[in-house]
């Protein structure tokens, strides 16, 4: 029996560090000015566009790049590249954004603001779970557009088979990064 529980604990081990080999390297390579440069020329089509990054003296938790974008010398809005979790490694449960922790699945994914700090476009920019990956669709993401905040699954935002538990967590994180962003804007930061 002792060597089944050793034997066992030794193979989610195994499967935890193959997954965290795999995220650190996936994160690694990942060029996010790239993906951004590419989407809001989707977004501002036919504009000469410029970007320039947000510093920070300390960085919003839920922000990894933030960007002002200038079309013509004028701010047109905001690029942020940030990340989210999805199913646990091995299989899905219950969705709990509270209790997060290393054993998620995480993505990227890039929210366009306009100077109000409405969403003009959400693109998931790397998606490497195995469940999930459904809420990668354009027409999915398309509902995302024109808010600002306070989306809900089934109520503003349409559910979408095999994608709850992802669904759940990147509109939960899309409310926190858009709450961020206003706080910023109101301390005058952006």
């Amino acid at each position: 029996m002792l060597d089944l529980v050793i034997g066992f604990n030794m193979k989610n081990s195994l499967k935890y560090g193959v997954a965290s080999l795999t995220l650190l390297l996936l994160f690694s390579f990942s060029n996010p000015e790239k993906k951004i440069n590419k989407l809001i020329r989707k977004v501002w089509k036919n504009t000469e566009l410029t970007m320039t990054q947000v510093k920070f003296e300390n960085t919003p938790e839920n922000i990894t790049q933030l960007n002002k974008v200038f079309g013509n010398e004028e701010l047109l809005g905001y690029a942020c590249y940030t990340y989210s979790t999805g199913c646990k490694i091995g299989g899905c449960s219950a969705p709990n954004p509270e209790k997060r922790d290393e054993t998620y699945e995480v993505f990227e994914y890039i929210v366009i603001y306009d100077t109000n700090l409405t969403i003009k476009k959400v693109d998931i920019a790397n998606y490497g779970g195995d469940y999930g990956y459904e809420i990668c669709r354009p027409g999915w993401l398309k509902q995302f557009n024109g808010g600002k905040n306070n989306f809900e699954l089934n109520k503003n935002i349409d559910g979408i088979a095999g994608a709850t538990i992802s669904a759940t967590y990147l509109i939960y994180d899309i409310n926190s990064l858009s709450d961020t962003l206003d706080v910023l804007k109101s301390m005058n930061i952006i």
